[in-house]
């Protein structure tokens, strides 16, 4: 899926995050590579004042430490007044074991904006919640020392808090329509791996942007299923698509179905806005989305707007 083009609003706004602030970095999931997690620690240290966690180049098989370190790490970031973001070192999976014991009440005494993606999913849902943070939908430590990884450009905006826009493409607007409201959501199991317990995420009033790697267009099916049958799309306003990879299908038998015929036999019946296109998520070049942030769907216009830093 492609996208059109960037501008960004030149008024003054409050960053969301400015050079010299402090950083406090982590790992929840699955262990860093200590070679990127290097470079990208660099990078991160010529802009700002960094805090490691204690446990972060920890490993305990597929996990970045046992539950014991990570939370620990996590929870002094969400306790330090200094440290204005937490900047996650990968994400994979682990994040959703730690939820029961987030310190949420230190998150709400001292907010920050909360930076990563994928696995962060879990964490990013019950946080703005619980404790009205911002969230970027966006690159981890691990992926800042390679330059296509994500859009700089485009990062930086939204770290200085700036309304920025895209320009969408005709074949990108799937249902058209005008909307605007709070932006949600993330990788899709993830979220769907949230539904039904109290980290879940709220998109009554909101836009939800989706985004997913490697899975067969069946079980994305089943999973929009789901959230149609649990009630998780109820009251959404508008749908923001990201990157949606798919897996390299081995078996020929059952044929597969088109991927956009099933996301708008999800979507389409809501009666609101859908669009697509959106370069984010698991994929080179990703913007960053600003979750939390303020979005508006101007299909007519073919235009993106968002505000990350709106209350």
């Amino acid at each position: 899926m492609g996208e059109g083009s960037l501008g960004v609003s030149v008024r003054k706004r409050r960053p969301l995050l400015a050079r010299g602030d402090g950083v406090g970095v982590v790992a929840t999931g699955f262990p860093v590579r200590h070679e990127a997690y290097a470079a990208g620690l660099r990078w991160l240290r010529r802009r700002y004042r960094v805090v490691t966690g204690d446990h972060v180049e920890a490993a305990e098989g597929y996990l970045a430490g046992d539950d014991d370190r990570r939370i620990a790490d996590l929870n002094r970031m969400f306790r330090d007044p200094d440290l204005a973001a937490v900047w996650f070192a990968r994400g994979g999976y682990g994040t959703a074991r730690l939820l029961e014991r987030v310190d949420w009440r230190a998150l709400r005494r001292h907010p920050k904006l909360l930076i990563g993606y994928s696995d962060l999913t879990a964490l990013f849902a019950p946080a703005r919640k619980r404790s009205g943070v911002r969230c970027l939908y966006g690159p981890v430590v691990e992926e800042l020392a390679d330059a296509g990884a994500a859009n700089r450009r485009w990062l930086d905006s939204m770290l200085r808090g700036d309304r920025t826009e895209l320009r969408l493409r005709k074949r990108d607007i799937w249902v058209p329509g005008k909307a605007a409201g709070t932006l949600v959501g993330g990788n899709l199991v993830v979220l769907n791996h949230l539904l039904g317990t109290r980290f879940a995420e709220d998109t009554r009033d909101g836009i939800l942007f989706l985004e997913e790697i490697g899975e067969e267009t069946y079980r994305i099916d089943r999973m929009l299923t789901q959230w149609r049958q649990s009630g998780g799309l109820r009251g959404l306003r508008g749908v923001v698509l990201g990157a949606f990879v798919g897996h390299q299908r081995t078996k020929p038998f059952p044929p597969d179905r088109d991927l956009r015929q099933v996301l708008l036999e999800a979507f389409e019946p809501l009666g609101i806005p859908v669009v697509a296109g959106v370069r984010a998520g698991h994929v080179r070049g990703k913007r960053a989305m600003p979750l939390g942030g303020r979005v508006t769907i101007d299909a007519p216009a073919r235009r993106l707007r968002f505000d990350p830093a709106a209350p």
